[in-house]
């Protein structure tokens, strides 16, 4: 079962995929919690209980057309916190060596864009712009300072597609300054198409993650190859801040990264969570 967000007339809806059929809850299921966002039951503990009541009702699920506004699953995370070159093969392939302990920098709210979105690139941007595929970890419980069971205050996963612009992201290395322009354009994070309760994902670090641009396989790893993978990752941020329901940690990226033309079309695909695809509109350079 994998929930998902979309539009409908303006409005934010609640669906739900299984077995290969997609379903609007929002008028069915979801009409006694009084709540219409995945965020809403993560916060509310009532993940659980919002699965239960799918699993009963059979009469009240609307199909929903293929046309529809896909939105991230995950509208508003408190925190979006992407962890730095935590493939071994990614850092080398940027001549570097993989930090010793888990590094982590932060994404915006405004640089989220859903499933099938275009990944819009300024005409300004020099250089490459990188897809970067990475199994997104969501939060569900108010942790801080944790030690074991990490694990255990995972909600879900996702797919996020964390967008960088090489070019700015070097000349702010070299001038000291933090990664904040380079990876938080708008649309520069691509996540979905699902969101996925951990208790279908019996071993998130052991699920093939490949990302595709026109058909052609660019990374194709597992996430086996984490340095830090996600018990030891969440304990540690948990040291330097409370982490929240519904914060989301993008937990790193293969080797493979390349750029995205204008015309592209990018997939992301991470066993059993789904494939986040987005086309790529590059605006023309303008000139002086």
């Amino acid at each position: 079962m994998r929930f998902f967000a979309f539009d409908r007339d303006g409005e934010r809806q609640l669906g739900v995929e299984r077995g290969g059929v997609q379903h609007d809850v929002t008028r069915g299921a979801v009409r006694d919690f009084g709540k219409r966002e995945i965020l809403e039951f993560i916060c509310a503990d009532e993940l659980d209980a919002l699965i239960a009541a799918i699993g009963q009702e059979t009469l009240l699920l609307e199909d929903i057309p293929a046309t529809i506004h896909w939105l991230p699953p995950i509208p508003r995370p408190g925190k979006i916190l992407a962890m730095v070159q935590n493939y071994r093969k990614h850092a080398a392939e940027f001549g570097n060596t993989a930090p010793a302990a888990p590094v982590w920098f932060s994404k915006l709210t405004s640089s989220l864009a859903g499933h099938k979105r275009p990944i819009m690139v300024p005409g300004w941007v020099d250089g490459r712009v990188d897809h970067e595929v990475e199994l997104g970890v969501v939060i569900g419980r108010r942790v801080k300072e944790l030690t074991i069971g990490a694990l255990g205050c995972v909600a879900g996963y996702t797919i996020i597609n964390d967008v960088s612009a090489r070019r700015v992201q070097k000349d702010d290395r070299e001038n000291k300054h933090p990664w904040l322009r380079s990876k938080n354009f708008d649309t520069f994070t691509p996540m979905g198409p699902y969101f996925v309760p951990a208790r279908y994902v019996p071993d998130p670090q052991n699920l093939r993650i490949v990302c595709r641009v026109n058909g052609e396989a660019r990374q194709d790893a597992t996430t086996a190859d984490m340095i830090h993978n996600i018990e030891s990752m969440i304990i540690e941020m948990s040291r330097w801040m409370t982490l929240e329901p519904g914060d989301v940690i993008a937990s790193g990226t293969p080797e493979g990264v390349g750029n995205l033309a204008d015309g592209d079309v990018c997939e992301c695909e991470i066993e059993g969570v789904g494939v986040l695809r987005n086309p790529v509109e590059r605006a023309a350079r303008k000139q002086d």
